[in-house]
């Protein structure tokens, strides 16, 4: 698969899940860059704007949501396609997420196949 090098930022405060998820994506030919935070995150967008993010919710420090936020205020960083992750009980989270406006969500635990596709899909439409 070529992807042009398009490069994500992955945003989850647990080890195990930028692990996984890191893996299934370079192996898709992205570059990937991780975050602990969403103040990890926002600093990284702020020196290297990534083509995609994935955003887990519940983090310390600033959460998922808190972070779209502080993405959403500042005029170069907004547009970037903005994917949250989430875990099935957090469903009730996604009302309040849509109006914060992500391109989309994915559960957790992820299908390769399926975080595959669903960013290849919001990587070719920018």
């Amino acid at each position: 698969m070529t992807t042009g090098s398009k490069s994500i930022l992955l945003a989850d405060d647990q080890p195990n899940s930028r692990r996984l998820i890191g893996y299934i994506l370079n192996k898709a030919g992205y570059s990937v860059a991780e975050a602990s935070n969403g103040i990890e995150a926002l600093e990284y967008c702020e020196k290297h704007r990534p083509d995609l993010i994935l955003c887990d919710i519940m983090m310390p420090g600033m959460n998922g949501m808190q972070f779209r936020e502080q993405l959403l205020q500042r005029e170069t960083l907004r547009n970037i396609p903005f994917i949250f992750l989430t875990a099935r009980a957090q469903a009730h989270e996604m009302v309040e997420g849509e109006q914060l406006v992500p391109q989309a969500y994915i559960t957790k635990p992820v299908e390769p196949a399926t975080i595959v596709e669903i960013v290849g899909r919001y990587l070719n439409q920018s």
